[in-house]
């Protein structure tokens, strides 16, 4: 009996130790090397970092058909002086999935949702489309 407790007393000294130093390197991680906190310097406000927001509301409309299926792409461009940083966009109201967003995309000149109609059945709703700008540097 003696050698069971003597095992469970270091197997518990052990983990003991392999928890304090665990908790030792998330504290070295988390304050950084230096000891201080990692430096931000992001704008707390998007007017202090001169940015825009472009939105749009649009109907849904099928440009090209295949069979049954009808398909659009609507390309949001930035003013000149702009370059798009992000994009969102969702569809709301309308029957349910007569109008599927199947891919966005990104690049500094343009935002780009692509729209499917599967079997163009129901009533499309409106797409909203909100696309985050920044001054060209």
């Amino acid at each position: 009996m003696g050698t069971v407790t003597g095992h469970r007393g270091r197997s518990a000294l052990v983990g003991l130790a392999a928890a304090l130093a665990a908790g030792a390197a998330t504290a070295f991680v988390a304050t950084g090397a230096s000891g201080g906190s990692m430096p931000a310097a992001k704008p707390t406000d998007a007017r202090e970092a001169a940015m825009r927001v472009i939105t749009r509301a649009i109907t849904p409309k099928p440009t090209t058909t295949r069979g049954f299926t009808g398909f659009q792409t609507v390309t949001i461009r930035p003013p000149s002086q702009y370059v798009v940083l992000q994009g969102f966009a969702t569809i709301s109201g309308g029957s349910t999935e007569s109008v599927i967003i199947t891919s966005t995309s990104a690049t500094p000149a343009r935002y780009q949702v692509k729209l499917r109609f599967p079997g163009e059945q129901g009533t499309p709703g409106k797409l909203h489309v909100k696309v985050q700008l920044m001054p060209k540097l």
